[in-house]
């Protein structure tokens, strides 16, 4: 006689469906809160760039319930066949709520050429490795999606430029975290390349992913060799529990 398994005798299309819709449901409820959030600085604007900016929020929504929907999967496929056979679950109840939560994460670090950089609105990586950037300007603003950081204030770090060597100032760059704006310290690398630091008070409990959106000027290039119209441009982001010192 086989042995019984969760997936015996269930209808698994019908459960894929379930998740679709499920998945389908949590990107509209995020995009919904983050719209909410930015309706008095969303209202003022012309309606084409007001739409814009909706659909892109839309965008970051189904990202951040994709990528919620991929944690929890990944945390389900890790339980092994002893956990599905367990004959007397409710025993080990005190033990788990008892357990220690886990650590934070480390620090993360995003280059724009990485292989796992997941974000929207940006031109395809140039350069190579920490030597790479992407620029923005496929849509009214971009943003970068950071994974799950764990609960508590996390320190932000943006290199960030200008295109076609267009001098960089504080007020160039505006970086929403979930919808809310992040008070910004620049420090220039160069005329058209700077450091942006930040805090960001954090997720009040961990298993959520971070979306960051990123606003600037379009530029051209003066000398109409470059014919694209083009935004900031995304060197490297990184993140770390805030107080944490750097390796």
């Amino acid at each position: 006689m086989p042995i019984e398994t969760p997936s015996d005798g269930l209808d698994l299309l019908a459960m894929r469906e379930a998740e679709t819709a499920l998945t389908d449901a949590a990107a509209r409820l995020r995009a919904e809160a983050i719209l909410a959030r930015l309706a008095p600085s969303l209202a003022p604007l012309p309606p084409a760039l007001r739409q814009a900016m909706e659909q892109l929020v839309q965008e970051l929504g189904a990202v951040s319930a994709a990528a919620e929907a991929a944690r929890q999967g990944a945390m389900e496929n890790r339980r092994d066949r002893g956990d599905w056979l367990q004959i007397d679950p409710l025993r080990h109840i005190p033990e788990d709520r008892s357990a220690p939560p886990p650590p934070r994460p480390g620090a993360v670090e995003i280059h724009a050429a990485d292989p796992g950089f997941i974000g929207y609105g940006w031109h395809s990586a140039e350069g190579h490795g920490r030597e790479s950037w992407r620029w923005s300007g496929l849509a009214p603003a971009a943003s970068v999606v950071l994974p799950d950081l764990g609960s508590g204030r996390v320190e932000l770090e943006f290199d960030l430029q200008l295109p076609f060597r267009q001098p960089l100032n504080e007020g160039a760059v505006t970086i929403l975290a979930n919808g809310e704006p992040l008070e910004l310290a620049m420090a220039l690398r160069n005329g058209h390349r700077g450091s942006f630091s930040a805090i960001w008070e954090g997720a009040e409990a961990p298993g959520a992913s971070l979306g960051l959106v990123l606003l600037g000027p379009l530029v051209t290039d003066p000398t109409g060799r470059d014919t694209r119209k083009l935004g900031i441009g995304f060197r490297s982001l990184s993140a770390r529990p805030a107080g944490r010192r750097r390796g």
